[in-house]
């Protein structure tokens, strides 16, 4: 099928998929200390911005969604040439206007998509829908990863549109908030209720982390940890327990806010490792995007999965 996936950049996707001719990112704006710019993809740029001192809770650092015009433009201009069946797929509704503008503009591009591709010899008919993936970073990039091996091997759209359909209903998000006092901060701006200041500095400083999942368009506290480390530690003995029982799709999506090295020196990463290696699961690592980390900060860790036993729970 001559498909194309558009994603926008909180999809937390690893540079090497990005390559793919098949998959658009639509960038979502970032200001940053007074200066607009798109958001940074290269992870070698992210990680330097993360070990500088740029980026602190004190960075005047505001994200907006690209606008229904802008989604239109980035469709007409970048990917209706390429493709005659095309997925939109956002982040969680509930987190972002995001997937209302992205909806619009496909139900709306219709004309001006049959002028464009007829002025270029096509004339095969335009197919397009948005879907909301429901969740958001790792968990947002597992459902397009997914999609993307669908669409390539399916030949019916409408199908693999319900399956991807299928697909986010059974993915799972967590993220380990590095933090709080940082997250509370970006909560505020976006006018989002969240935990008092005092509060905020006291996990910080007494190394509190808390972990939440995302999923079904609902952002749900489901543990706290006495340090990062054992945050993640949960996090490795979940997703062992899921690979070992099964996943619907044999692809663990890992995204963090730093650098990559970091991660991979840690004993609970070898662990994790050694038991997706045994059972052939793929593990897929990549630096958090500015559009994501934004909202949890440097240091944040997010893991997308599809676990066959959706009745487990992270503890």
């Amino acid at each position: 099928m001559n498909y194309a996936l558009v994603v926008d950049s909180a999809a937390a996707l690893p540079e090497s998929i990005l390559t793919s001719n098949s998959i658009f990112v639509l960038p979502i704006i970032i200001n940053f200390d007074g200066e607009t710019q798109d958001d940074v993809i290269s992870e070698s740029e992210l990680v330097r911005l993360y070990q500088g001192n740029s980026f602190t809770v004190k960075t005047k650092l505001t994200t907006a969604p690209p606008s229904p015009e802008q989604v239109k433009e980035f469709l007409l201009s970048k990917v209706i040439l390429h493709a005659d069946n095309v997925i939109c797929l956002s982040l969680s509704k509930a987190t972002s206007s995001t997937f209302e503008n992205v909806k619009r503009a496909a139900e709306s591009i219709a004309d001006d998509a049959r002028v464009v591709r007829t002025e270029s010899g096509i004339n095969e008919p335009l197919r397009i829908t948005a879907l909301n993936s429901a969740t958001t970073i790792a968990g947002y990039g597992l459902v397009a990863i997914y999609a993307d091996r669908l669409l390539s091997k399916e030949q019916d759209f409408e199908r693999a549109t319900e399956i991807i359909k299928q697909f986010i209903n059974v993915t799972r998000t967590y993220v380990i908030v590095r933090d709080l006092v940082f997250s509370r901060k970006r909560a505020l701006q976006r006018g989002v209720k969240t935990i008092g200041y005092s509060t905020a500095l006291l996990c910080k400083t007494i190394g509190l982390t808390p972990i939440v999942e995302i999923t079904r368009d609902k952002t749900t506290p489901v543990s706290t940890q006495k340090s990062f480390f054992g945050a993640l530690e949960q996090i490795v003995v979940y997703l062992i327990q899921r690979i070992e029982e099964g996943l619907f799709y044999n692809v663990i999506n890992i995204n963090y806010a730093g650098d990559l090295d970091d991660l991979f020196a840690l004993s609970s990463m070898e662990r994790l490792k050694s038991v997706a290696n045994q059972y052939q699961v793929k593990l897929l690592f990549g630096v958090m995007g500015l559009a994501s980390s934004a909202v949890y900060g440097p240091g944040a860790f997010s893991v997308g999965i599809a676990p066959k036993n959706q009745a487990a729970v992270l503890g």
